[in-house]
């Protein structure tokens, strides 16, 4: 099931249901107020809820999987830089796609019992969520839900399936980038999440080129890297306002400009000297990519470039560029020199 619905939601290998990057939220966020009650933190794992284990992997450090012994075993975890302030990017609303209409997520039984039109299916408990080796107990809470129940949260945000485990660990979810109509409209990255702070869990970030509409190249970001091959380029922004004092797009700023983050050393492909690229720490803890000293960013209504009816890899429109940040300033397309 797990693998039918990742290929309906790609389509075919090499095709696209949106793009993909990562933001990491900050650790010990609250849960979901206003649209939800937090329930945590819980005592110590003697509960009958979901248990969640952490898996140790080479690529993206330790991360969050479900535990126990059940069908969903080893499933890894995701959450979405949309579900932030209060508000939530991933909703049962249903959206008309290019794929066909689609809800972004709905409740756990949904995606046991076969029901295809959920994308990332909520991990729910039917009580306080339990804490197995390796994760942070005092992280771990639920938020209720309408229509989907008591979701798993940690360090406040709402956790999701996507696919089922691999050996080895290729986490198809990791790095989805989900935009605009006509791709699903959820406006957030996803990525793996770190069992020891609840950071989302990157991995290496690339730094490459794309080719703009109009025959430019631009600085991109690759995502879907364990999708499609090479990845797929989405346009990389800058803010007039970063310099000295760093990035300086951050709560409500950073869900709709994405800082491109990175747990490892930044890679260079495609026309992009390594000597440009570098990272600076975010006030979180997170690292973030930079390009010539300046920081970069996703822009969450990034519209894809459309050949024959899908999604093409090779970059993006980068309608972002001029855009005022909320704050004042201005995010501009980078151009490799």
């Amino acid at each position: 099931m797990f693998l039918s619905r990742l290929l309906r939601a790609l389509g075919v290998v090499g095709l696209l249901c949106g793009l993909g990057v990562a933001i990491a939220a900050p650790a010990g966020a609250s849960g979901m107020r206003g649209h939800g009650s937090w329930h945590g933190p819980y005592p110590p794992p003697n509960g009958t809820g979901t248990v969640i284990d952490a898996m140790s992997t080479a690529a993206y450090g330790s991360v969050l999987v479900v535990g126990g012994t059940g069908p969903l075993a080893n499933v890894p975890l995701y959450d979405i830089t949309s579900d932030a302030n209060g508000m939530y990017g991933c909703t049962t609303t249903p959206e008309p796609t290019f794929e066909g209409t689609i809800t972004c997520t709905g409740p756990e039984s949904d995606f046991l019992n076969g029901v295809p039109t959920d994308e990332w299916p909520a991990l729910t408990t039917t009580g306080p969520p339990v804490a197995g080796p390796g994760v942070n107990r005092y992280l771990l809470g639920s938020v209720w839900r309408p229509g989907i129940g008591d979701q798993v949260t940690y360090a406040g945000h709402p956790l999701y399936l996507f696919d089922p485990p691999s050996s080895p660990f290729v986490p198809a979810g990791e790095g989805f980038f989900e935009t605009v109509l006509d791709l699903p409209p959820w406006h957030g990255l996803w990525n793996l999440v770190s069992s020891q702070w609840g950071q989302q869990a990157t991995g290496a970030a690339t730094i490459e080129t794309e080719t703009l509409p109009n025959g430019n190249t631009a600085v991109a970001a690759e995502t879907y890297e364990n999708v499609v091959p090479g990845g797929v380029a989405v346009t990389a922004y800058t803010f007039s306002r970063d310099g000295y004092w760093g990035a300086q797009c951050n709560g409500p700023c950073a869900v709709t400009w994405i800082p491109v983050l990175t747990s490892g050393p930044p890679q260079v492909a495609g026309g992009i000297t390594a000597k440009d690229v570098g990272v600076i720490r975010r006030w979180d803890g997170t690292f973030q990519v930079t390009y010539k000293g300046m920081p970069l960013y996703l822009y969450s209504s990034e519209e894809a470039v459309f050949s024959a009816g899908q999604p093409q890899t090779t970059g993006t429109v980068g309608n972002g560029n001029g855009l005022r940040g909320p704050y004042g300033g201005t995010f501009s397309i980078e151009y490799p020199s």
